[in-house]
């Protein structure tokens, strides 16, 4: 069993909550704690803690982290799946506030006190691990770090690299090891339209206020079909039994007036192992059996 601690940026794309489930689910994993950064991060972390209420998990932490980037003072927002709270924001209040201790102290916690290693999935903006990484050099050997961002074989930026470049560059800099789950495989794992139905189906009631978050963004994005892009990273954590990798090496571009967020692959040693390919039809069906159990 892996320790896990999943940094999020949970309530704007669905596919946070989603990985959420997941992780939860997935007996592969020991969830030691859940972290929120970018933006609104106190309602991310009420939506994490209203999930697993609705799972009867009340002792896996939740951290209100990092709201701001490194370097850009950028607005902070309410995530479009707020509304899925319905006023319970004061019943969670205590939950998250017990501990005082500032996120990277949080995190370092942790993996200071696990016996083996720890899997840091970050499936949001790098910044809360580039901060941790910062100020605990130890932890790149004690942990490993499973990342949802970057893209090697287009040239795009990006969302969780674009919204803190200089974070993300202070994390493939950093030595930990790392693995890359970026676009050039989570764009190819959609849930269909069978799924997304047989999901909203489900009486579980996890499932159940997960589906009111899904509406909410569906209703904001005018999407339809969720992309799995965190769940693929929660997964990878786990099994390499649904991507394949390769190592690289990602320099993160931080200057270009068109090209910030880049991830770019050069020539040296290999920082990353990317993930080049992914059996995606697979990995959807296994990720819907595993959270709709």
């Amino acid at each position: 069993m892996v320790d896990v601690i999943l940094d999020t940026d949970i309530g704007d794309d669905i596919d946070d909550a989603l990985a959420l489930l997941l992780a939860l689910k997935s007996p592969e994993l020991n969830v030691r704690a859940v972290s929120t950064v970018y933006g609104d991060v106190k309602t991310r972390a009420m939506l994490a803690l209203r999930v697993m209420e609705e799972m009867g998990i009340r002792d896996v932490p939740v951290k209100a982290g990092t709201s701001k980037p490194l370097l850009e003072d950028r607005p902070v927002e309410k995530p479009n799946q707020a509304v899925a709270l319905e006023g319970w924001e004061g019943k969670l209040l205590d939950r998250w506030q017990n501990d005082r201790r500032d996120v990277t102290d949080f995190i370092a916690s942790l993996i200071e006190e696990s016996t083996g290693e720890t899997a840091i999935v970050s499936v949001g903006p790098l910044t809360n691990i580039a901060l941790t990484l910062t100020l605990n050099p130890w932890i790149v050997d004690k942990a490993k770090l499973v990342m949802m961002g970057g893209c090697f074989s287009r040239q795009v930026a990006e969302y969780n690299i674009s919204r803190d470049p200089e974070a993300a560059r202070v994390v493939f800099e950093s030595g930990i090891p790392l693995t890359m789950v970026g676009l050039d495989v989570t764009l190819k794992c959609i849930m269909n339209n069978d799924y997304v139905k047989m999901f909203k189906s489900s009486t579980l009631p996890e499932i159940r206020f997960v589906s009111k978050m899904m509406d909410a963004w569906m209703s904001y994005t005018k999407s339809i079909n969720p992309i799995l892009h965190d769940p693929l990273a929660v997964a990878a954590s786990f099994t390499q039994s649904f991507v394949a990798v390769k190592p690289m090496r990602i320099c993160v571009e931080v200057r270009g007036e068109y090209t910030r967020g880049f991830t770019v692959p050069v020539e040296g040693k290999p920082n990353a192992n990317v993930c080049v390919d992914v059996k995606s039809d697979a990995f959807v069906e296994f990720f819907i059996d595993r959270v709709l159990q």
